[in-house]
């Protein structure tokens, strides 16, 4: 058993969406969610838990540079010039 000072960064994400899938999160705000994480992880990450959530009803709301993880969310924005603006790849 670790004390949450002792786990690294990629633990505390993979440990904050769990709580959110146990806890019925009806929010899950995801910064850099997969930042920290090696390939196969973030790849595992975005298949799974995060679609959970979103199956479940929950809004989840990601703030991410990983172009291969927003071309997998419902809706794209893009913060351009201090304004959100929609986005749609290849345009």
């Amino acid at each position: 058993m670790h004390h949450p000072s002792e786990l690294s960064g990629g633990e505390r994400q993979r440990t904050a969406i769990a709580r959110a899938l146990v806890g019925n999160a009806g929010v899950l705000l995801a910064d850099e969610p997969t930042g920290t994480w090696t390939g196969t992880t973030a790849a595992r990450v975005r298949r799974s838990p995060v679609k959970a959530l979103a199956v479940a009803g929950a809004a989840v709301l990601i703030v991410t540079h990983d172009p291969d993880l927003s071309s997998r969310c419902d809706r794209v924005l893009r913060l351009s010039g201090g304004r959100l603006q929609p986005h749609r790849p290849g345009v």
